[in-house]
């Protein structure tokens, strides 16, 4: 057994830069926003292996172009015990810890999608020498006193041409935007941050992989940014928000709520938040103070208690002393968008 491991591992080693049959080059992204690029591989010999309703799929690495993991339940519980031997009555102890369940999709070469449930698969990344071990989980637990968004899962793995195809793609035509506009989407639950390229004409752009059952929309013209929102305030979920926020310190030490919109359907609210460092930084003088502007993920439990869950960035920057970060519009128009096929239009179109 341990001559077939001593094996498997020199084969991961030995692969080097050049990507093999069984190693794909790639990029996973996780869901604190970090990215880990190189050859992927599954263990030698391994499969995906999907539970996708009454149906087993087992699919090799090659026929993938993407793998994305999205939270489907997420609770902070608590350890207990029976109050007394042969009686239902239960007593609470310890610290709650996180315990989130994730579903899966993978997208395949000819297009076609697989949703379900992945069985735990683990994949290696090399580059240069190293390897690093990453494993696709389908349930998380934490420890006692952790929150959820201490459990770090792989969010988005996407593969570069190879026998699967290039990336899928999907469209966006949005009017009215400024010419040389930067566009990014964050899809909803794992908050994964796709860049948008312009394509075509005017407003027409493409993101490097379809953003699923929806996504928030930014876009940056100059120092004025535009953010996909419902324009009529929430203002008891954004106070839920502002009590929340000290639980949540960071870097940042000025966070601005620009909006909050609760998602009833699935008990979290999203928070859109401008983060600029005000104090003293190791930056050089002349560019001292970052910015980002952030999109919180917020889960609501059953006492109306909102937990931090995860986040990631529409944009960032670094500004002088005193200068003001870019201005942030709230714009419905970036908000209801209709989908046809595979293109994501604004209202007008």
């Amino acid at each position: 057994m341990k001559f077939f491991a001593l094996i498997a591992g020199l084969t991961l080693l030995l692969g080097g830069g050049t990507a093999t049959a069984q190693e794909r080059a790639g990029t996973i992204e996780f869901s604190d926003g970090r990215l880990v690029a190189g050859n992927i591989s599954l263990t030698p010999g391994g499969t995906l292996k999907i539970e996708a309703g009454p149906a087993m799929r087992v699919l090799p690495l090659d026929a993938v172009r993407e793998i994305r993991l999205t939270p489907e339940t997420e609770t902070m519980e608590r350890a207990w015990r029976f109050k007394e031997a042969g009686q239902t009555a239960k007593e609470y102890f310890g610290d709650p810890y996180p315990v989130r369940h994730l579903a899966v999709t993978v997208t395949l070469g000819d297009g076609e999608t697989v949703h379900g449930h992945l069985y735990t698969t683990v994949l290696y990344v090399t580059l240069d020498d190293t390897v690093q071990k990453v494993i696709l989980p389908a349930k998380q637990r934490g420890q006692a006193g952790e929150t959820l968004k201490m459990l770090v899962y792989p969010a988005r793995i996407s593969f570069g041409a190879g026998a699967a195809g290039s990336p899928a793609v999907a469209g966006l035509k949005l009017s009215g935007l400024a010419a040389n506009s930067e566009v990014v989407a964050i899809t909803r639950g794992a908050l994964v941050r796709l860049a948008a390229k312009a394509a075509g004409g005017p407003g027409d752009f493409e993101l490097p992989s379809p953003p699923g059952d929806g996504c928030f929309l930014a876009a940056k013209s100059g120092a004025t940014i535009q953010v996909g929102w419902p324009k009529s305030a929430d203002e008891k979920t954004a106070t839920l928000v502002r009590r929340a926020m000290p639980n949540s310190e960071d870097f940042f030490d000025d966070r601005r709520i620009l909006g909050a919109y609760l998602d009833t359907t699935n008990a979290e609210i999203y928070s859109l938040v401008l983060a600029v460092r005000q104090g003293k930084t190791t930056l050089d003088e002349a560019r001292s103070q970052p910015w980002r502007l952030e999109l919180y993920r917020w889960k609501l439990d059953d006492d109306g208690r909102v937990m931090l869950a995860g986040q990631n960035y529409f944009f960032r920057g670094i500004g002088g002393k005193g200068e003001a970060p870019p201005a942030v519009v709230l714009s419905e128009k970036l908000w209801y968008l209709q989908r046809d096929g595979g293109v994501w239009k604004t209202r007008d179109e």
